[in-house]
C-alpha cells in the first residue's frame, strides 16, 4: 500500500481552484505563485496517474477525479477550520472540559447553581461530575481522573493547590417534639442515647464523629441513607 501522499495544503489549493476558476487567483488566494501552484498540482496528478482539471478551460473545468478530491476538500476542510477554531478556544482557556470530584452528598445543594453561573460565563466549557461520591478526591486529581474537587479539609498533598470556599457551622436537626429540641447547642453526651442517622459514607468522612463524638468516647446507634429528602 502506498504511503498517503494527500495533505490539507492539496485540499486548500484544489478548493482555491474551484472557487476562482483561474490559475493565477487561486495562487494569490494560497499564497503561492502560479508556477509553484501548477507544480504542486502536477505531483498529484503524477502520484494518481490521473489529470485532475482540464488547462484550456475558462473557468477551470475539473475532471471526475478532480471532483472527487473537491468533494473531500469540502468536508474535511471545514471540520478542520473548526476544530482549530476549538484548540484555540482551549488554549485561551474559553473552552475545554472541567471534571469535578465531591466527597460529600451536601454539596449540590450550592454546587449546582454555582455550576449554573459557571455556564453563563464560560458556555464552551463542558462540566462533569465525576460519577459517584469518593472517599479519596485527592487521588482522583493526583491520577488525572479529575480537574477539581470539593473536600471538607486541607491535607498537604504535593502538587495539589487549597484554595478555601467558605466556611460553615455543623448543625444538627430533630423533630420539634424531641427532647434535644429545646437545647440551643448539643453536647457530644446528648447523643449517647440516640439514634444517628447520617450518610452512607466512611466513618473518616463524618465530621461530627471524627471531631466531636470520637474524642469524647461516644459512639451512638446510626441508621444511614442516600437521600437527603429521606434522612429529613
Amino acid at each position: 500500500m502506498k504511503p498517503i501522499f494527500l495533505e490539507l495544503r492539496h485540499l486548500k489549493t484544489l478548493l482555491a481552484l474551484k472557487e476562482t476558476g483561474s490559475v493565477s487567483l487561486a495562487a494569490k488566494r494560497v499564497y503561492l505563485t502560479q508556477s509553484a501552484l501548477s507544480h504542486q498540482i502536477k505531483l498529484l496528478e503524477d502520484q494518481y496517474g490521473l489529470p485532475l482539471f482540464e488547462r484550456k478551460t475558462q473557468p477551470l473545468h475539473f475532471t471526475a477525479a478532480g471532483e472527487r478530491l473537491i468533494k473531500l476538500a469540502n468536508d474535511i476542510l471545514p471540520k478542520v477550520i473548526e476544530a482549530e477554531r476549538d484548540l484555540s478556544r482551549v488554549k485561551q482557556g474559553e473552552a475545554g472540559e472541567l471534571r469535578i470530584a465531591v466527597e460529600c452528598h451536601t454539596c449540590f445543594d450550592w454546587l449546582m447553581p454555582a455550576m449554573d453561573v459557571f455556564r453563563h460565563h464560560w458556555p464552551l466549557v463542558e462540566l462533569d461530575i465525576v460519577s459517584g461520591f469518593h472517599t479519596d478526591t485527592i487521588g482522583l486529581l493526583l491520577t488525572h481522573r479529575a480537574d477539581w474537587a470539593v473536600v471538607s479539609e486541607v491535607e498537604e498533598t504535593q502538587g495539589i493547590i487549597h484554595r478555601p470556599l467558605f466556611s460553615y457551622e455543623m448543625v444538627g436537626i430533630c423533630a420539634k417534639d424531641h427532647p434535644l429540641a429545646s437545647k440551643d447547642i448539643w453536647q457530644a453526651e446528648d447523643f449517647s442515647d440516640q439514634t444517628w442517622i447520617t450518610y452512607p459514607v466512611p466513618d473518616d468522612m463524618l465530621d461530627l464523629l471524627r471531631n466531636v463524638l470520637q474524642p469524647a468516647g461516644i459512639n451512638p446507634t446510626r441508621r444511614t441513607s442516600e437521600l437527603t429528602i429521606a434522612i429529613i
